[in-house]
């Protein structure tokens, strides 16, 4: 949490400066460039990054030889995907400097591939202060140095060479600290390689479904529209992504006990997964809603006039958050639980009617708005409450409670009046609406008693855990 914290914040930096360097165009050509790749990254990961940390999770000992043949497979991989690329970008016509940044940040895909293997190792020994402050550094020099680089007039090209730069930061720093936890062991075992695509393969649709759902939008936006409408949904959905920072970190860390529980106490892991939902809840529709109502005055003050039409994108990827916060935590847990092909039937059904949404909606906004990415945030809208609806739906019994619908209740009560306090404000400065919804939602939840006097207690011990922790690893670095 205090890593993302930290990058967070550098990223807030990068996006507001690369819209003004950059222009709608330069933003719309990255964001192509990060889609095009995440979703051949699939292929190059394999599902392999959810094997890894339920297997390492389970077994520490087989870290070494796991991770040395992920990352032999991974490059095989990359040569494929590689060439699957250049064939996409010659048949879909694009300029020749769009061209050139999708193959330059290929290469830091495999970089950063490297590093996804590395993370998800360090996630399964439960070690993440080692991925926290890989992340921290590599986040730092990719701001300080992709400014600097476009300061100095180099363009969209630069700062996609500064994406493969700064993930060789991380999985440097990764590498040595599970050097020192684990003996690496960089080999390739046919029969072991063999095993990890056959294991994996589950996961590998998990995963080629959820990124194909999260990066489709962006490429119809620019086979439909234009790259300009592709920077204004861009600016959106960066700042969307960085939002999701909390339930990123929640289940980066719960999702190896919730492994290791559904083994060992399954009374325990219906218990963490009650006390997930709510607290992702509790978090989640505040911020949703706040964004919402913020949307239009944050986009201007963050990217300028010229990013206005990015406004009610966000405000519609505002109610989506609340929604995809419990779809992270409800897919995560059906994994761990071993239910892993009920959450791809799901993800399956929800990229293919993505793609007809996108197709309906994106024309439908651009011909009556001027702004197809209006159209693109309404496709998730639709389908992130239908995967939540299916995903309850399979939880195994007694996973959820009516106590876990009436806290619902409460926040959602809670949620609404902040709301309406934030609209009425939405005029003024917006620190003013940011603070009075903040206090607004937080005297009604403690006056709702939504947080129970048992969770306080195990939230007020997990916070001396983890400073104590923290201090520990700081002494660590500083000696």
């Amino acid at each position: 949490m205090l890593s993302q914290i930290l990058t967070w914040g550098m990223a807030i930096v990068l996006m507001i400066f690369l819209p003004r360097i950059l222009g709608a165009e330069g933003v719309g050509q990255l964001h192509l460039a990060d889609s095009v790749w995440a979703i051949v990254g699939i292929l190059i990961g394999f599902g392999m990054d959810i094997y890894l940390t339920k297997e390492i999770a389970r077994v520490p000992e087989k870290t070494g030889e796991l991770l040395g043949n992920s990352m032999v497979l991974r490059t095989l991989l990359f040569v494929l995907g590689f060439a699957g690329v250049v064939l996409y970008v010659n048949l879909a016509g694009y300029a020749t400097l769009t061209v050139w940044v999708i193959y330059l940040y290929g290469f830091g895909r495999l970089v950063a591939e490297f590093s996804s293997g590395a993370t998800s190792a360090l996630v399964g020994l439960e070690r993440m202060e080692y991925v926290a402050f890989a992340n921290v550094l590599s986040r730092l020099f990719a701001t300080v140095v992709t400014i600097a680089v476009l300061l100095m007039g180099y363009g969209v090209l630069a700062a996609a060479a500064v994406y493969a730069a700064s993930s060789a930061v991380s999985v440097v720093i990764q590498l040595v600290y599970m050097g020192r936890l684990q003996p690496l062991r960089f080999t390739f075992q046919r029969d072991l390689a063999w095993q990890m695509l056959r294991v994996s393969a589950p996961y590998l649709l998990v995963t080629l479904f959820s990124v194909a759902y999260m990066n489709l939008d962006a490429i119809i936006i620019s086979l439909v529209v234009d790259e300009t409408t592709l920077g204004w949904y861009s600016a959106a959905d960066r700042l969307f992504g960085t939002m999701m920072f909390v339930p990123v970190v929640f289940i980066t860390a719960v999702f190896p006990a919730l492994s290791r529980l559904n083994v060992e106490s399954p009374q325990e892991l219906r218990k963490l997964m009650r006390r997930s939902f709510d607290l992702l809840l509790i978090l989640g529709v505040p911020i949703g809603l706040g964004t919402m109502g913020i949307a239009n005055g944050l986009v201007v003050l963050l990217y300028g006039a010229d990013f206005a039409p990015s406004g009610p994108v966000l405000a519609v990827l505002g109610i989506v958050l609340i929604f995809t916060y419990q779809n992270i935590l409800l897919g995560r847990f059906l994994i761990a639980v071993d239910r892993q092909n009920v959450w791809t039937v799901v993800m399956g059904v929800a990229t293919l009617l993505t793609i007809p949404l996108d197709l309906i909606f994106i024309p439908w906004m651009h011909n009556r708005f001027g702004n197809g990415a209006i159209g693109g945030a309404l496709s998730f809208v639709v389908t992130e409450v239908g995967m939540m609806l299916f995903g309850l739906r399979y939880l195994p019994a007694g996973s959820l409670t009516r106590k876990n619908g009436w806290v619902a209740v409460r926040v959602i009560g809670a949620g609404l009046v902040m709301t309406a306090v934030v609209w009425a404000l939405r005029g003024s400065f917006i620190a003013l609406p940011i603070v009075a919804g903040a206090v607004t939602y937080t005297g009604l939840i403690l006056l709702l008693r939504v947080v129970s006097d048992e969770d306080k207690l195990m939230f007020k011990d997990q916070f001396q855990r983890i400073t104590r922790r923290v201090r520990v690893f700081a002494h660590g670095r500083l000696g």
